[in-house]
């Protein structure tokens, strides 16, 4: 059956490519020797392990996936057994988790609930973890501040279904769904679990309100008495997973859970075609053979194997750098060992990658200009979107532009519920908070002195600081403020609300950073959180949650959502979590009841009688 697997993967290299152009040509694939996007230049010589292989075009003709079908890669190749005798011991346990980050705690604290035994690995000297956004819908806090006359609650079936729209379907629906029906209970689960243990749960006000594009009120975090709330470059003190994760983890340890540390997993266990039934871990000339029920990967993503990232993310290459920590250990060993043992990745490709405007400049929502001086964009929209569209700007280049009153007037704008956003809005401000100006000075000065952001008096000096064509830039800002003046942007639709003019000195010119955060796909999933074979069929023993598991995103990262990856974290490490120690997540986790409603009738068009005059 070994045999049969390693068939089967080998074959998968020629049928399930995904590449965008030709070959490898532009990717980047072997890095530029940093944390960030390979010259455009780069060779497919520079690929390293994938190679491609020698095909005409006429053998490539019937071929849906053409020239792609000629490159190899590497990571599909199962490698050799690991021999007997490397093996020094053996140990049982009910349930292991793979992985320590924020799926890995929540799903090995729920297994002990469970009363498995239950031991959670990481190849890492630490737990890891950043950020501290996680989407739930519908949980207590949400009713609460939504009771106290915050905002109206959301329509839970309206948002799934503009996740799916944002994804044009190439998603599974009924994890979608799951979602929605459960992470409410599971982040009122999670609150009750570290009630005990300082920290403050609350709900993030910073959210985007436009019109067009809305962001949903059901972002929470975590926080403890020391904190400042402010964040910088990824960073923050006494908030986010940096007091979470260490709060649950601890709470596993009360439960019995063993949390070992600086131990790989080297190798899942399957025979053939039955269940897995434990992994091989540890070094070489080391290894433990973990004999377990289940198994649950938690390992997160691969984005740090640059054949993977090119195999399955090759945009992600346009990103300007890279923000997890720690650097280089997202490397998909799971992803592979899953793969080497008859797991399949998620059917939709490119997956999608989060990627913001995290370790530049602020973004907010003033005029963005490219290095040639020209407006290319409504700037009233995502970070996610902002990302991607100025990939496309000569050299990859963006800046933001705004003057001495922008600040004020933005600050103003987000209090009053016209604004906000991630990397605009103040990453961890609360209902009943106004924007805090000493705070965004503070940042403003640190971007400053890390040369992202640029202060002059005249736009002609800031032009030369920032690298801007001056003329392109003069002429873009009086038509800027032409369009202000006359309240109505004609040539980008921008609302004129928020259509502020730069006309007062000192000017600023932030440079737009694009900031790859995680690989939002990964292992085909069932609803239990099984992980899934080529034929849909699920490995008995074996599940994944977290940045490991797929089919919850395509394409592009949804921002309607601050939070999802974490969000998903939370509900599907606790479902992995009961349905590995033997329970029922369906039943044990409390539905969210969800109504669907009739369309607005102001919102009807009859098209028999007129009914608008």
């Amino acid at each position: 059956m070994k045999e049969n697997r390693e068939q089967t993967s080998k074959q998968s290299v020629s049928r399930r490519q995904f590449l965008v152009g030709a070959g490898l040509a532009g990717l980047g694939v072997a890095g530029a020797g940093i944390a960030g996007c390979a010259p455009a230049s780069q060779s497919s010589g520079d690929a390293g392990a994938a190679s491609a292989g020698t095909a005409d075009s006429a053998s490539l003709a019937n071929n849906p996936l053409g020239a792609n079908a000629a490159v190899n890669w590497t990571f599909l190749t199962p490698p050799e057994d690991i021999a007997e005798d490397q093996i020094k011991g053996t140990e049982d346990v009910d349930v292991l988790v793979v992985g320590c980050g924020f799926a890995g705690a929540i799903a090995s604290v729920t297994a002990a609930e469970q009363g498995a035994k239950t031991l959670c690995i990481d190849k890492q000297d630490t737990w890891s973890g950043r950020g501290g956004h996680i989407t739930a819908y519908g949980s207590k806090i949400v009713k609460q501040y939504a009771g106290e006359g915050w905002f109206q609650e959301a329509d839970y079936s309206h948002v799934v279904r503009r996740l799916i729209e944002w994804a044009t379907g190439r998603v599974k629906e009924p994890l979608m769904w799951q979602f929605a029906k459960k992470s409410g209970a599971c982040m009122d689960w999670l609150v009750d679990l570290v009630a005990d243990s300082g920290l403050h749960p609350t709900l993030w006000a910073g959210f985007y309100k436009g019109p067009d594009y809305t962001e949903e009120p059901i972002t929470h975090f975590f926080y403890d008495d020391s904190t400042d709330f402010v964040y910088l470059d990824g960073v923050s003190t006494g908030l986010g997973m940096a007091v979470l994760i260490p709060a649950v983890i601890a709470e596993g340890e009360k439960l019995g859970v063993e949390y070992r540390y600086s131990t790989p997993c080297a190798r899942l266990v399957r025979d053939g075609d039955g269940p897995v039934t434990g992994a091989i871990v540890g070094e070489e000339g080391n290894y433990t053979k973990i004999n377990a029920k289940s198994v649950i990967i938690a390992a997160g993503d691969y984005l740090d194997d640059d054949e993977m990232r090119s195999r399955y993310q090759p945009f992600t290459w346009h990103a300007d750098s890279r923000l997890y920590i720690p650097f280089g250990i997202s490397t998909g060993d799971l992803h592979k060992q899953a793969l080497w043992v008859g797991g399949a990745m998620q059917e939709s490709e490119p997956h999608c990658a989060t990627i913001h405007l995290e370790s530049g400049a602020q973004s907010y929502n003033f005029l963005h200009v490219n290095k040639n001086g020209e407006r290319f964009m409504n700037e009233d929209v995502n970070t996610q979107s902002k990302s991607c569209v100025k990939s496309y700007q000569p050299e990859g280049k963006a800046f933001t532009i705004y003057d001495a009153n922008s600040l004020e007037k933005f600050a103003q704008s987000c209090n009053d519920g016209i604004s906000g956003g991630i990397s605009s809005d103040q990453q961890y401000r609360r209902y009943g908070v106004p924007f805090d100006m000493e705070v965004e000075l503070k940042l403003r000065e640190a971007k400053i002195e890390q040369g992202l952001l640029f202060q002059a008096d005249t736009l002609d000096e800031l032009a030369e600081k920032a690298g801007i064509d001056a003329e392109g830039l003069k002429a873009t800002v009086a038509r800027y403020n032409e369009l202000a003046a006359k309240g109505n942007d004609d040539d980008f639709g921008k609302r004129p609300e928020i259509l502020w003019p730069v006309d007062t000195p000192p000017f600023f010119a932030g440079q737009l950073v694009s900031t790859l955060l995680a690989a939002s796909g990964g292992l085909r999933q069932d609803t239990a959180c099984h992980v899934l074979d080529e034929e849909n069929n699920a490995i008995e023993g074996l599940y994944v949650c977290g940045a490991a598991g797929g089919e919850y995103f395509s394409n592009d990262y949804p921002t309607i959502c601050p939070g999802t990856n974490h969000g998903r974290c939370l509900t599907f490490g606790r479902i992995a979590g009961i349905n590995a120690a033997g329970g029922d997540a369906d039943k044990e986790i409390p539905d969210l009841e969800i109504p669907s409603g009739n369309m607005p009738e102001e919102d009807r068009i009859n098209t028999v009688t007129p009914s608008k005059l």
